[in-house]
């Protein structure tokens, strides 16, 4: 999650998507306590976004970016009053939220999201401040560490300075 002007952008499963938008309270891991958050509004564009009852402002939402957010069992829909079929075909997509590692460059950023080009597949990723595409091809990538959350690649020279 990121937080902008009290809104907060929430990355969510796709298969939980629909158990989300119908949730009222969904909750947020801090400091090892599990803490209810009341849901004010949602706001599907090009990401979903969600305010918070009494969290107002950037900086409140700043606190609760990066925070797991979880759902009660209660609240998920059983699979048979299910309405939409998550069919999700970008394999990178489980990889959101992984750090980026370049072998020459170190750190570039974490996984904002992944979304699909004509034959390719980009991690949108926050580097140095600024939003860039990086390929997510197999021959750039080196490893993929699943226990650290980090994806080691050798990107071409001169991407990152685009």
């Amino acid at each position: 999650m990121s937080g902008i002007n009290g809104e907060l952008k929430v990355t969510i499963t796709d298969q939980y998507l629909e158990d989300y938008l119908q949730a009222t309270v969904v909750f947020l891991k801090i400091q090892g306590k599990t803490v209810p958050f009341f849901i004010e509004k949602h706001k599907v564009s090009n990401s979903l976004l969600v305010k918070f009852e009494d969290v107002d402002g950037r900086d409140a939402a700043l606190k609760l970016t990066s925070k797991e957010i979880l759902l009660r069992e209660k609240d998920l829909i059983p699979e048979e009053e299910r309405e939409y079929e998550v069919t999700d075909n970008l394999e990178f997509r489980k990889y959101e939220g992984y750090l980026i590692v370049d072998k020459t460059a170190g750190e570039i950023g974490k996984i904002e999201e992944v979304v699909e080009f004509p034959q390719q597949e980009m991690a949108v990723v926050l580097y140095q401040e600024n939003e860039i595409y990086v390929p997510l091809h197999e021959d750039l990538i080196l490893e993929i560490d699943e226990d650290k959350n980090t994806i080691l690649v050798q990107l071409p020279e001169g991407l990152l300075s685009l």
